[in-house]
C-alpha cells in the first residue's frame, strides 16, 4: 500500500500500482466560511454583539447522475456470455475521485456500490433490460412509505427537476446483498497505470482510475437443462442510507428500498467460453489456419486468394490481389464503363517509395495506366483527391496555407525588387536604410521645388522597358543563397499549423475508413489483419491537400518550396503526435523510416475497447505506437513504429478482474510497499462453488462475500491470517488496495508473431 499518492510522473509500461483511496480535500455539497470578529479595546469588548459573517460555497459533485464518458470499462462486458460465475462484476471509472466525493459518515467510505442482480430480483421497470425507471430528482424524494428513500438532502446546483434513474428492489433483497458500511472501503480503490499503449478516449493524463467492484459473485446455470443466467449489474448510490447498511439493522414497516442508479448493464453467464477474453482473441484467427496451423499469409490486409491455373489474365489478377488491390468500377472520361485497381494506403507488402521531386499538379497526373492490359491503376489519383478533400474541409489548414503562400510570394517580390533597384546596395540592406541613403540633400530641395510647382494634369507614365519583371531573372533571384535562406525562416516561422495537419494526415488521421479499407471484404467479422504504410499513397494525398488555391504558375512554384518544408517538418512530428495527445514528453523523436500496423475487428474490441497493446522487437524491447484509434466501434486501428517481431494482446491493467478460481481458491500476493502487484505466496480457498460449505461467503449457498472486517470467519481477518503465514503484513492488516491484489483473476494475454516480410 502506498500511503502518499505520488501523481507527478508515469510508471513503467506494463506495471500497475493501487491505492486505498483518493479523497478529495472537500467533499461535494454544500459548505459555509464563518467569520466571527470581535473589537476590543485593551482587554474589554468594545462590540457587545459580535460581528458575523457566513459565506456558502458549494463543491460541485455528481449526486444522482455521472456523465456516460465516466465509465471506461465494465467487466463482464455488456451484452457478453461466458463462463462469469467465478467472477466478481466490476466497472472502472475515469473520474479517480468519484467514489469518495460524497460524504458517508466516514471519511474514505465510498458512497457507490456495485451490486449484481437477477431479474426476479428487481421490481418491474421501464427498461426491461435493466428493470431501472427513469424520473426526476423531485419526484424520486418524494416517494411515500412502504417505499424508503434515501435520507439525503437536494445539493443546492441540481434542480429538482433534473432527470435520474431508480430502481426498487425489495428489503430483504437488500438486506442480503447490499454491502455493509465497513465492508465499503474494501470494495473500491485507485489504480494508476501507464497509458501509453491503449487508445486515448480522453484518459486520465496520469494514468488514474477509481474502481468498484461487487461483493457478490455473479449467478451462473446451475442444471445441464437452464442455457441462460441473466445478471443484472446496477452502480448505485447509499448515501443517506448509512444506518441501514449494518447487519440486522431495523427497517421498520418499509417494504421495499428504492437507489439511485448511475449505470446498468446485463451480461448472460452460459456454460461455455465462446465469448470471453481468450475465445475471442483466437477467434481472431480460427479461419486463417492451415492444417491446424496459422497461415501466416492469410493474415495480410487483402482479398482472398484466387485460383488461377494456366489462366494469364487470372494469374494477373490474383497478383493484384495478393498486392493489396480491389476492382473498383470505374467511369472513364471518355465514357466507358469499366474497371480500375485500387489500394489504399495499408498494403500487404512494403511498396517501394517512388516519391516524385515535384509534387502531382493534379489528381490525373498521379493516374498510372498499364497498356499491356488497359487497365488504370488509381490509388494515387485517389490519394491525392483525398488528401484535398480533407484539406477542402478544414477551413483554418486553407487559411493558413494560402495565408503562408501570399507571405512567401510578397517577401520574394521584395528581394526581387531590392536585386533589381538602382537604390539598394545588395539584397541584404534594409528598407530603412536604403530609404535615408536616397534622401539626401539635394533630393530634398528637388522635392520641394516639385510641391512648390502648381499641379499641372500629367501624361501617364509607362514603365521604363528595364522595370519589366523577367521571369529568368525573377526565378534566379530568389534562388540565391541568400534569397532562399529568408524565405526558408519565413516559412519555418509560419509552417508549423500545417506540418501538424500533414503530420496527422500520415497517420491517416483525416481520411475515411472506406478510403483505407475499401472493401468489406478485407477485413471481416472476427479478424485480425496485418499491414504496411504506403508512403508513396500518404505523399499523393499530402500533394492533394497543398494543392488548394493555386490560381497561377507564381503560386505552384512558392508552393513547391513551402510543401518541400512542410513535408519534412510533418515527417518529423509524426513520431511525437501521440506523446503530445498523451500531454506525455515524447522518448523517441526520430522519423519513421517504416510504419507499420494491425486492424482489428471483433467483439473483443466491443467488449474490451481499451485493449492494451505490447508491440515488441526481436531483442524483447517495447516498439513504439504511433496510434492506437477506433474507426468504428467494433475496430481497432494501430500504428507501429518500424516492425514488431511480436505484439501482445491483453484485458487492460485498470480492468483486472475479480474472482475465485474453479475451485473457489484465490492467489495470495505479496503486499508490494509501492502498491504493485507482489509475487504469488500461495493460494487460500473462500468459496465453495458447490453452496455446501460457508467459508467466507455470508451463507453457504450465498454468492455474497462476508468481507466484514470485525467478524473473525470474515474475508479480510482470514485472508489476513493467511497472510501473516507467509509474510509480515503491513500494520497487521489489510486496506482495500492490498485486499484487491488479493481478489485479482490474473488478466489474459495472447501473444502473436508480427507477419514482416
Amino acid at each position: 500500500m502506498i500511503t502518499k499518492l505520488d501523481i507527478s510522473g508515469d510508471i513503467p509500461a506494463g506495471d500497475l500500482q493501487l491505492f486505498d483511496h483518493y479523497v478529495p480535500a472537500l467533499e461535494g455539497g454544500s459548505h459555509f466560511i464563518h467569520i466571527t470578529q470581535t473589537l476590543k479595546d485593551g482587554t474589554s469588548d468594545v462590540n457587545t454583539d459580535p460581528i458575523n459573517s457566513v459565506q456558502e460555497f458549494v463543491v460541485v459533485a455528481p449526486q444522482f447522475s455521472i456523465d456516460t464518458p465516466q465509465v471506461i470499462n465494465r467487466y463482464p462486458p455488456a451484452g457478453t456470455t461466458g463462463l462469469y460465475g467465478e467472477v466478481l462484476p466490476h466497472i472502472v471509472l475515469k473520474d479517480p475521485f468519484l467514489p469518495w466525493e460524497r460524504d458517508m459518515k466516514a471519511k474514505g467510505t465510498p458512497w457507490l456500490a456495485l451490486m449484481v442482480f437477477q431479474e426476479d430480483e428487481l421490481t418491474d421497470g421501464e427498461d426491461p433490460e435493466v428493470k431501472s425507471s427513469a424520473t426526476t430528482v423531485g419526484t424520486f424524494m418524494q416517494q411515500p412509505a412502504p417505499v424508503l428513500v434515501p435520507g439525503i438532502s437536494v445539493e443546492a446546483d441540481i434542480p429538482t427537476t433534473a432527470p435520474c434513474r431508480f430502481i426498487n428492489i425489495p428489503v430483504a433483497v437488500f438486506q442480503q446483498h447490499a454491502p455493509y458500511l465497513n465492508e465499503l472501503p474494501f470494495l473500491s480503490h485507485l489504480r494508476k497505470i501507464n497509458t501509453g499503449d491503449r487508445p486515448i478516449m480522453g484518459l486520465n493524463e496520469h494514468g488514474l482510475f477509481s474502481v468498484v467492484a461487487s461483493n457478490r459473485f455473479a449467478a451462473a446455470p446451475t442444471s445441464a437443462t437452464v442455457k441462460t443466467v441473466k445478471n443484472i449489474v446496477h452502480l448505485v448510490s447509499l448515501e443517506g442510507l448509512h444506518d441501514y447498511l449494518q447487519p440486522n439493522a431495523n427497517f421498520g414497516n418499509y417494504t421495499s428500498v428504492s437507489l439511485i442508479t448511475l449505470d446498468s448493464w446485463a451480461f448472460y453467464s452460459l456454460p461455455d467460453l465462446k465469448e470471453d477474453f481468450r475465445a475471442l482473441v483466437l477467434n481472431l484467427v480460427a479461419q486463417e489456419t492451415s492444417q491446424g496451423n496459422i497461415d501466416p499469409t492469410l493474415l495480410w490486409l487483402k482479398l482472398p486468394s484466387i485460383s488461377t491455373g494456366a489462366d494469364n489474365a487470372l494469374q494477373e489478377v490474383s497478383k493484384r490481389i495478393n498486392d493489396g488491390y480491389v476492382p473498383i468500377a470505374y467511369h472513364t472520361r471518355t465514357g466507358e464503363n469499366t474497371f480500375a485497381w485500387y489500394r489504399g494506403p495499408l498494403t500487404p507488402l512494403l511498396p517501394q517509395p517512388n516519391i516524385p521531386d515535384n509534387p502531382y499538379p493534379n489528381s490525373d497526373a498521379a493516374l498510372i495506366f498499364d497498356k499491356t492490359r488497359g487497365i488504370f491503376d488509381v490509388s494515387l489519383a485517389a490519394a491525392w483527391e483525398t488528401g484535398r478533400s480533407a484539406a477542402l474541409a478544414d477551413a483554418k489548414f486553407e487559411q493558413s496555407l494560402i495565408g503562408l503562400r501570399k507571405n512567401v510570394s510578397r517577401k520574394a517580390d521584395e528581394l526581387y525588387y531590392r536585386s533589381v533597384s538602382p537604390h539598394f546596395k545588395n539584397i541584404t540592406d534594409t528598407m530603412q536604410s536604403g530609404f535615408l541613403d536616397f534622401m539626401t540633400a539635394s533630393q530634398l530641395e528637388r522635392i520641394k521645388a516639385i510641391a512648390d510647382k502648381p499641379a499641372a494634369v500629367q501624361a501617364p507614365s509607362v514603365a521604363p522597358k528595364d522595370r519589366i519583371i523577367s521571369v529568368q531573372t525573377y526565378k534566379e533571384t530568389i534562388s540565391s543563397l541568400a534569397a532562399q535562406e529568408q524565405l526558408g525562416q519565413l516559412i519555418n516561422k509560419e509552417s508549423d499549423p500545417l506540418s501538424d495537419w500533414v503530420s496527422q494526415l500520415m497517420l491517416l488521421y483525416k481520411l475515411p475508413f472506406d478510403c483505407l479499407v475499401p472493401d468489406e471484404r478485407l477485413l471481416p467479422n472476427e479478424s485480425l489483419r496485418f499491414f504496411y504504410l504506403d508512403k508513396n499513397w500518404l505523399n499523393a494525398a499530402a500533394d492533394g491537400a497543398m494543392s488548394l488555391g493555386l490560381e497561377s504558375s507564381k503560386a505552384v512554384f512558392f508552393n513547391e518550396q513551402i510543401r518541400k518544408q512542410v513535408i519534412e517538418d510533418a515527417k518529423k512530428k509524426v513520431a511525437v503526435i501521440r506523446a503530445r495527445l498523451l500531454k506525455k514528453a515524447s522518448i523517441n523523436d526520430t522519423t519513421p523510416e517504416v510504419m507499420s500496423g494491425m486492424l482489428l475487428r471483433s467483439a473483443l474490441v466491443t467488449g474490451w475497447p481499451n485493449l492494451e497493446i505490447k508491440p515488441k522487437d526481436e531483442a524483447g524491447k517495447p516498439v513504439s505506437i504511433l496510434r492506437i484509434d477506433h474507426p468504428a466501434p467494433d475496430i481497432l486501428l494501430i500504428i507501429f513504429t518500424g516492425v514488431p517481431a511480436t505484439v501482445e494482446l491483453s484485458e487492460p491493467r485498470e480492468s483486472l478482474g475479480f474472482g475465485v478460481d474453479d475451485d473457489g481458491m484465490i492467489v495470495l500476493r505479496n503486499v508490494s510497499s509501492s502498491g504493485t502487484i507482489g509475487a504469488q505466496i500461495g493460494t487460500l480457498k473462500i468459496r465453495d462453488l458447490s453452496g455446501a460449505q460457508q467459508y467466507c461467503m455470508r451463507a453457504a449457498n450465498s454468492r455474497v462475500l462476508n468481507i466484514r472486517p470485525d467478524d473473525s470467519n470474515g474475508l479480510i481477518q482470514t485472508i489476513t491470517k493467511a497472510l501473516q503465514q507467509q509474510i509480515s503484513l503491513q500494520n497487521n492488516t489489510l486496506t482495500s488496495s492490498t485486499f484487491a491484489i488479493q481478489l485479482i483473476k490474473s488478466a489474459e494475454a495472447i501473444v502473436f508473431k508480427s507477419q514482416g516480410n
